[in-house]
């Protein structure tokens, strides 16, 4: 009689270790499941955020290439303005000597008097100043548009808004 005991039990025994085995590989499963769910989604956030870095990056450096643009255009704009006041201080030379050899010869009336030339060269002289003035402004101005963008998009990447 106790032969079918001992079968019975070996059986029992039996399954319940199958059952824990399998139970055993299902929460290995399970876990192995969980984590490659993690790592999927850790990916997808490190993706996310190479991707934001390079936009980014992206718009940073199209806003340096624009503020180098418009500093060489700047830089030419000065470079030709100088060249020609040079020009016209040249030209002033060459006037008021005419004017001296024309007054000594002929004394006419006609002719422009000193009056006229200081007041030429003051004006020249005040848009000459003005004009630098403006172009330190304008380096000040592409300096700080670039400083702007900067903060709008850092606060952008702050609230996770897209542009």
């Amino acid at each position: 009689m106790a032969a079918p005991w001992i079968g019975g039990a070996a059986v029992v025994m039996v399954l319940g270790a199958g059952v824990v085995l399998y139970g055993a590989h299902q929460y290995r499963a399970g876990g192995d499941a969980r984590q490659a769910e993690i790592e999927k989604r850790q990916a997808a956030i490190e993706r996310g955020w190479q991707e934001e870095r390079d936009r980014a990056d992206a718009k940073h450096r199209g806003d340096v290439l624009v503020r180098q643009q418009v500093e060489a255009k700047l830089a030419q704009v000065e470079h030709d303005r100088d060249a020609a006041f040079i020009r016209v201080d040249g030209l002033r030379k060459q006037l008021a000597a005419r004017s001296a050899e024309a007054s000594r010869a002929g004394g006419g009336s006609d002719g422009p008097g000193p009056d006229w030339i200081s007041l030429f060269g003051e004006c020249l002289s005040r848009t000459e100043s003005l004009g630098r003035r403006l172009g330190a402004v304008g380096k000040d101005a592409a300096g700080w548009a670039d400083q702007v963008n900067g903060l709008q998009g850092y606060i952008r990447g702050l609230r996770g808004a897209k542009p």
